[in-house]
């Protein structure tokens, strides 16, 4: 019996009778007409065999097949056993054949179906119309004609429509089962993200922590190549706000490294911008800028004017700088396009461009430009692969402001660096662990000055740190803040800290070390802040 059955599955399948239910009509009219012209019995149901039937075809009315009317406001048409059994029986087995005579069951070898536009409709607010676009019937015929692929056909989509249409108009218009497989296939993956989608919608609707996630290849986009030119990669965008969905306005198309950093610093100006951080003066710190490479953030600026934020990240660290990605919370204008038209830099991202910032970049022709804006909608957790399952958390996205900055030595920070130490946490939050950072306020706002990060102990990130300020030229460490993302487990470090002139350090404590630490920076007349909060970055 199997190997009949794998004989008969090898035939090419004439078709006799289709299935048509469709929400979105486009390309339908010249395939009912080409299925009309071949003799294929057509039998549909509500909208679809009335417009079947205004282009003057014959259409068989569903409910003549399933022997009941369409009830309950349209949510019952499809579901029937008279349907189900017409797609799903084995032609191969003389039993199914038999038990179908019996039944009056005539078979359907065709069915061409696309889902109701559940993602458009759950861009709204009213959850009474995101329940009525929840598609059961089509799905159910979807994989229903998917399972039985040996001897039905199964059209999702309007893009298959032409390819159809070329078999259809073939003296012999007989289908591959080469092109059922790779359709049933289509099908089920449609289904997987369809149902997805919903899970989904209702887990942010409804407040569920753990997430239902799909990565369905219906959205796949094919990269050129992976982290490295050996190594296949594919991008697969979700309905959410994000990188993922930001538009490419000019250069070539994007890597994976390129979408990487551009999602990295898109994360520091935002963390930045929802800061809202401002000294007591008559002008806000309104403008943040980040230098990114290989996801870190090697300059970094919250500064008074959009060219000055711009100019500090990148004196940041000039060196590291080229060949880097750009992320600003500010609409690009034409002075700080002139500014980083002059600068070897592979992408920037901000909210918006000006005409004006546009014609100096467009001489910049491989400059990639990225526009999305700084808002998140229902952000997807964290997802990292490990061999044998996948690694899932909610963002990192705690920002710690004045009130958790507790003073645990005798010397005390003032006030007025409190915005510095907000800033300098953020920096060392997007650095990679073990990270330290050294931030320093000037007249122009504030800003990143040295940086050490990714190393297998704090105290080699913390003497990168100092190199790093030294190549910068800055001598007097006395008025910035040093800033760790974990805690010190030893005294050394402090001491180190105070011997290049470190007076204030920010950590998150923890260590049963802490009271040996907290004795260093009182033994230097140090002052230390210590969050509570740890910001790992592995």
């Amino acid at each position: 019996m199997e190997s009949e059955l794998q004989e008969l599955g090898q035939k090419k399948l004439t078709l006799k009778r289709s299935l048509i239910s469709v929400s979105d009509k486009s390309k339908l009219g010249p395939l009912v007409k080409m299925l009309a012209k071949k003799g294929v019995e057509m039998i549909a149901s509500g909208g679809t065999a009335n417009y079947i039937k205004s282009l003057g075809l014959e259409v068989t009315p569903l409910q003549e097949v399933t022997g009941n009317p369409e009830a309950f406001n349209g949510r019952m048409k499809s579901i029937s056993f008279q349907v189900s059994s017409s797609l799903l029986y084995k032609r191969g087995c003389p039993q199914d054949v038999a038990k179908a005579l019996e039944l009056g069951i005539k078979p359907i070898d065709c069915v061409i179906c696309n889902l109701y536009p559940f993602e458009e409709a759950s861009k709204g607010s009213d959850l009474s119309n995101i329940i009525e676009n929840i598609d059961i019937g089509g799905p159910t015929m979807l994989r229903a004609a998917a399972k039985n692929y040996e001897h039905v056909l199964v059209c999702t989509s309007p893009s298959q429509y032409t390819e159809l249409e070329k078999v259809l108009s073939s003296e012999k218009p007989e289908v591959s089962l080469d092109l059922r497989k790779k359709w049933a296939l289509e099908a089920f993956r449609l289904s997987a993200y369809y149902d997805g989608m919903i899970a989904g919608e209702l887990e942010n609707r409804w407040g569920e922590e753990i997430k239902t996630m799909c990565l369905s290849p219906k959205r796949a986009k094919k990269l050129r190549y992976g982290e490295n030119p050996h190594q296949k990669a594919w991008l697969y965008p979700t309905s959410n706000n994000g990188v993922a969905q930001a538009e490419l306005l000019q250069g070539k198309e994007l890597s994976y490294n390129n979408i990487l950093d551009a999602d990295s610093a898109w994360g520091v100006v935002r963390d930045l911008n929802k800061l809202s951080l401002g000294l007591n003066s008559n002008h806000d710190l309104s403008f943040s800028s980040v230098v990114v490479k290989h996801t870190n953030p090697c300059g970094l600026s919250t500064a008074y004017s959009k060219v000055e934020s711009i100019k500090m990240a990148f004196d940041s660290d000039p060196v590291s700088a080229f060949g880097s990605i750009i992320g600003v919370d500010y609409e690009i204008d034409e002075d700080v396009a002139k500014f980083l038209s002059k600068k070897f830099v592979e992408l920037i991202i901000a909210p918006s461009f000006s005409n004006e910032a546009l014609e100096v970049l467009k001489k910049k022709k491989n400059m990639r430009l990225l526009v999305q804006d700084l808002e998140m909608i229902d952000p997807m957790p964290s997802v990292r692969s490990v061999f044998g399952g996948w690694l899932v958390q909610d963002h990192d996205d705690k920002l710690e402001t004045k009130s958790d900055f507790n003073t645990v030595t005798e010397r005390k920070v003032k006030k007025e660096q409190y915005d510095l130490v907000s800033f300098g946490i953020v920096a060392t939050k997007h650095l990679k662990s073990n990270a330290i950072s050294f931030v320093c306020q000037k007249q122009e706002g504030l800003m990143m000055i040295g940086a050490g990060m990714g190393n297998p102990n704090r105290l080699l990130s913390l003497k990168e740190t100092f190199q790093k300020i030294r190549e910068n030229g800055l001598k007097d460490l006395s008025e910035g803040v040093l800033i760790s993302d974990a805690f010190f487990p030893f005294r050394d470090s402090i001491d180190e800290a105070f011997e290049q002139g470190v007076k204030v350090i920010v950590q998150p404590g923890g260590s049963k070390k802490d009271s040996e630490v907290i004795e260093a920076a009182n033994d230097h007349n140090m002052a230390m802040i210590m969050t509570g909060k740890r910001h790992f970055r592995h």
